[in-house]
């Protein structure tokens, strides 16, 4: 029996912690193949331009894709969208783990093998792509719409502890040939497999335990018509604003601690997975404790984030020492806790529960943008001046101002 959104969370709270889960699981799988991405690829001697390559036409597929899937569980449900992500993601993945597998025992090599697994990584984006909307949109329906900013802020709670548990386990288990294959370096390949079988136990769990949701129209056909209008417009570039910000941070990282204290390949490797630990770890104590207790305008979120975001750049700039670069990367942390839960509620709000997959869908593609754009960016900043992404993107923040007051003055 399909219940109303408020009705769900009020008759069956589990719900809500049951979609945490699965999104944890989702963001865990997503991060484990980036982090896997380098270290295969380089056993394949690929260049560093390939493997980049690969990964930057995955996450297109990404882009690309979300927006369909997200109007497709408008019209078909959430819980058959999210079953077909999660298994898709499991299936693509098979393929991907047997073009590996030739790979490693030299069956394809080269240019061959690089199309092989780009192949594999395209199927995974494309299906995989399909998690997310679905599951985004699911929190949507089962919140009311004053808890949306608190369920939006678990759904990135739950993204950020996946992203960290990825690479735990990546470095946990990789090189391990656990499953005693007798194939020269398949233990490169255990986090795979080892996610492979988690996110099948996602979609049984999904299968059997989470109920439909309601979205579906009488007629069926509002499902597809959100209007891109100038509303629209803006949350977007809000939220390609804050995600490309955020990006830029990520991608110099490693290379500003490097360069800044003269650190070796160890030390920088220590620092950096310190160091972007603590933002996600910051960003997921917001999302847990202000994000869950504020019940106003999800717009005002974004507004509270901009002086962390503008306090955590002028700490980094200026930073005579790493206690203040660490500092400064908690506060960006802080910052993004509560302007991503405020942007994808706010574009959730901006829609009818018809329509609340077209919605969610298309405001991730804001993300995808937003981590495309960024490394672009830096690099060239960088390679100009060391500070210089930084006090790039100090603007960027500032004109968040200008676009919420456009959208608040339009509505």
């Amino acid at each position: 029996m399909e219940t109303s959104s408020k009705e769900a969370v009020e008759t069956n709270p589990k719900i809500l912690s049951s979609l945490m889960l699965v999104i944890l699981f989702v963001s865990m799988g997503q991060s484990v193949y980036w982090q896997t991405m380098p270290i295969i690829g380089r056993e394949f001697q690929f260049t560093e331009i390939e493997i980049n390559t690969l990964v930057s036409i995955s996450a297109a597929m990404f882009i690309i894709f979300t927006p369909f899937w997200g109007k497709l569980s408008d019209r078909i449900g959430r819980k058959a969208v999210l079953l077909i992500g999660l298994t898709g993601y499991v299936l693509s993945n098979v393929l991907f783990l047997y073009s590996a597998s030739l790979g490693l025992i030299g069956t394809v090599t080269g240019f061959s093998l690089l199309m092989i697994l780009l192949a594999a990584r395209i199927v995974n984006s494309a299906i995989g792509a399909a998690s997310r909307p679905a599951s985004g949109a699911y929190v949507a329906d089962v919140t009311s719409e004053e808890d949306r900013s608190s369920g939006m802020g678990k759904f990135g709670a739950a993204n950020n502890i996946g992203t960290i548990l990825g690479p735990v386990l990546v470095g946990s288990l990789v090189g391990l040939n656990i499953f005693d294959i007798q194939i020269p370096q398949f233990g490169l390949l255990t986090p795979l497999i080892v996610m492979s079988f988690v996110m099948a136990l996602a979609a049984l769990f999904v299968y059997i335990f989470l109920p439909n949701s309601e979205f579906i129209t009488e007629t069926g056909s509002k499902s597809s018509n959100l209007e891109f209008d100038n509303n629209l417009k803006l949350l977007l570039s809000i939220g390609i604003t804050i995600f490309t910000a955020f990006a830029l941070v990520q991608s110099v990282t490693a290379f500003y601690v490097q360069d800044r204290f003269e650190y070796d390949l160890d030390e920088t490797a220590k620092s950096t997975a310190l160091l972007l630990g603590t933002m996600a770890f910051m960003a997921i104590v917001s999302q847990l404790t202000v994000v869950q207790r504020y019940k106003g305008s999800p717009l005002n979120l974004i507004k509270f984030s901009i002086p962390l975001f503008i306090l955590s750049c002028l700490l980094i700039i200026f930073s005579p020492n790493f206690l203040f670069l660490y500092l400064g990367m908690a506060a960006m942390g802080l910052g993004m806790g509560l302007a991503s839960p405020g942007y994808t509620s706010a574009a959730s709000l901006n829609a009818d529960k018809n329509n609340q997959g077209a919605a969610v869908g298309l405001a991730m593609v804001a993300p995808g943008i937003g981590f495309a754009l960024g490394p672009l960016i830096s690099g060239f900043l960088y390679s100009t001046y060391i500070n210089l992404p930084f006090i790039f993107i100090l603007p960027l923040f500032l004109s968040l101002i200008i676009l919420i007051k456009k959208l608040e003055d339009q509505n």
